[in-house]
């Protein structure tokens, strides 16, 4: 299992960078496979597109004339007749179609609202019968430019490309491709690709491409957008439907062949040399597949090579060679450095082209033996040294108690005895019996001599303070090692002193770690307190209430005198609102929210300050009338 993982993680660190270059082809192989496999197919989409991508592919195809008397389609869909025809076309069986498979063409060609995809197949439908060209140039282009002005999508504008094809305005399609190669959609800031997916992109590339070859102009399409295309289209390499295998095969050939071309850098094989191999291959191609186009073997070159632990270089300037018989395979000798294990990052040119690839020089380590000492913490007396060789264990079980110390001492070499340093050097503490376990890390030191201690009062609370045997494994290990190191020292027993448990026995002391679940919490609200008694609260109320009484016998004795009462409508008005302002309080105070109370108040003060602000005016006119 350890094995395994560190082969895992050395296959995470071995990866190629990318600057200029891709990281895959296309799997034409595969691709033809699947188009093979459905070429009998009753389906006349599936029939169609798998002949149009075998003869792409330069394939051979089989007699199937007899499959076209007895296939099903509908006459009315000129799509599906457009496919029929060019079907009987590619596989030469043009006699094998009924007569009336060309009307439904003519009738849509004499449509006054047909579209332009419904254009295209039906002119693509008479050409494949050897009817030629049906369109005027100049009044079809007119009117093609007409429907793309009601509907510009890249959909149509690939129609209109193809279409130009066939009535020879390829010089049309030069003027605009740039303009609709910018109105491609990127992804990620990697792929370019245009709306409708594969097979607009498909028919946009491939007719732009066509038109640009036959008008013998340079390709529209820059580094950056052949580069884009191509990682979308390598994205796309997992299709498995006829239909997809086609249209992913005519857009990557239409990139493959345009000048330059993009290339694929990729390793081949293993990922690491060994003091057994010392070579890596490398896999040079186009998009799919093919030797690179003007590339000589002499321009594959490691420009560097650099070790990634220390920045160290290694090689410069050494060209690969080329593998005879295979004139994509390119191989880099590595043997000055196989001596020298570790992760080495190669900058590799092919051409203008360069990346960066990151392979492993695998190395074997050894452990000769472990000094295991006990001794005191303080160091007050020597330590008891027991040495142990690999692959052995301990003779005896040590013991050790909370006022020792454990220590291992060790060092890791090379197939050469030269001691080295890895990634992983750690020494496990696990208990005989249970789950409990401890980890450590080695540090080496200044001679790469690699030391650990563990205290063993210290370690308690790891192994929750349980006494009894626990097992010592070393584990050694490196990205770039071939045989990783799983070492079973043997057994220690520790005893921790007073506060200890024996292993496997449940803990009591609540300030030592616990497993297993916790007691269930259960939060309980503060009893309310008790409210006085009855008489308490009626003493109360009746002091509160007492001014207000003695108020009311005062003007009782005294008598209530309206004389100089306004009666206008405004005071009326003030002195009614200013009561009802006291009711809305005492309702606050029995049932009312805050909330609600201020609804209530705001008209109510409305009505207090205008009326109050009137009664005050009137009052004041009246004494200066009275003077």
């Amino acid at each position: 299992m350890f094995r395994r993982a560190a082969f895992l993680v050395l296959l995470g660190l071995l990866s190629i960078s990318n600057g200029n270059t891709l990281q895959g082809t296309i799997d034409v192989k595969r691709l033809q496979t699947i188009l093979e496999e459905n070429i009998r197919s009753k389906d006349i989409t599936t029939l169609y597109y798998s002949l149009r991508g075998l003869v792409q592919l330069n394939a051979n195809i089989p007699n199937i004339c007899e499959d076209f008397k007895t296939i099903k389609f509908d006459i009315k869909n000129i799509e599906q007749v457009f496919q029929l025809t060019n079907a009987a076309a590619l596989s030469g069986c043009q006699n094998s179609l009924r007569p009336d498979v060309l009307a439904t063409a003519t009738q849509v060609l004499d449509k006054k609202d047909a579209t332009i995809a419904d254009l295209y197949h039906a002119v693509y439908t008479l050409k494949a019968v050897g009817k030629g060209s049906v369109y005027d140039k100049e009044d079809a282009l007119k009117n093609l430019i007409q429907l793309l002005k009601k509907d510009d999508s890249p959909a149509n504008y690939g129609y209109v490309f193809a279409l130009c094809e066939h009535m020879g305005c390829t010089a049309w399609t030069v003027t605009h491709a740039e303009g609709v190669l910018l109105a491609a959609d990127e992804s990620d800031s990697k792929a370019l690709h245009f709306e409708g997916g594969l097979p607009v992109t498909s028919n946009l590339l491939s007719s732009i491409m066509r038109s640009y070859k036959a008008q013998k102009k340079p390709s529209p399409l820059s580094e950056e957008q052949r580069y884009k295309f191509a990682e979308y289209l390598l994205s796309r390499r997992s299709v498995n439907s006829p239909k997809g295998v086609t249209l992913l095969l005519e857009a990557a050939t239409a990139l493959a062949d345009d000048v330059p071309a993009p290339i694929s850098i990729a390793i081949k094989g293993k990922k690491y040399i060994t003091s057994e191999s010392d070579a890596i291959e490398f896999s040079i191609t186009d998009l799919i597949g093919r030797p690179v186009r003007g590339l000589k073997p002499d321009e594959v070159i490691a420009q560097s090579g650099t070790r990634l632990a220390d920045d160290v270089v290694v090689l410069s300037k050494q060209p690969l060679t080329q593998k005879a018989n295979e004139p994509t395979t390119f191989v880099l000798n590595l043997s000055k450095i196989k001596a020298q294990y570790g992760l080495y990052k190669i900058a590799l040119s092919a051409g203008s082209k360069s990346t960066s690839v990151n392979v492993a020089v695998l190395g074997e380590i050894q452990v000769n033996s472990v000094e295991v000492g006990i001794g005191d913490v303080d160091g007050t007396t020597s330590p008891k040294i027991t040495t142990v060789a690999y692959p052995n264990k301990l003779s005896e079980k040590l013991q050790a108690d909370h006022l020792q110390k454990v220590s291992l001492k060790f060092s890791v070499r090379d197939k050469w005895n030269k001691p080295v340093l890895v990634q992983q050097a750690f020494v496990r503490v696990g208990a005989a019996v249970g789950d409990s376990e401890t980890i450590y890390v080695a540090e080496p030191d200044n001679t790469k001599a690699y030391k650990i201690e563990l205290n063993v009062g210290a370690i308690a609370k790891h192994l929750n303070y349980a006494s009894g045997s626990y097992s010592l494994t070393m584990y050694l290990g490196d990205s770039a090692v071939s045989n990783p190191i799983a070492w079973a020292l043997g057994e220690v027993h520790f005893n921790f002193g007073k506060d200890a448990n024996a292993v496997g026995s449940l803990e009591t002391s609540t300030d030592k770690p616990h497993r297993g679940p916790l007691p269930e919490i259960s939060h309980v609200f503060r009893s309310p307190e008790a409210r006085p008694a009855r008489l308490v609260s009626d003493v109360f109320a009746a002091a509160c209430a007492a001014p207000l009484v003695l108020l009311l016998l005062l003007w009782g004795r005294l008598g209530v005198n309206f004389g100089n009462f306004p009666f206008t409508p405004s005071a009326l008005v003030f002195h009614l609102a200013l009561g009802g302002s006291l009711v809305l309080y005492g309702f606050l105070w029995l049932q009312l929210s805050m909330f609600e109370t201020l609804g209530y108040m705001l008209p109510l003060a409305v009505f207090t300050f205008l009326s109050g602000h009137r009664l005050l005016r009137r009052l004041a006119q009246d004494k200066a009338h009275q003077r």
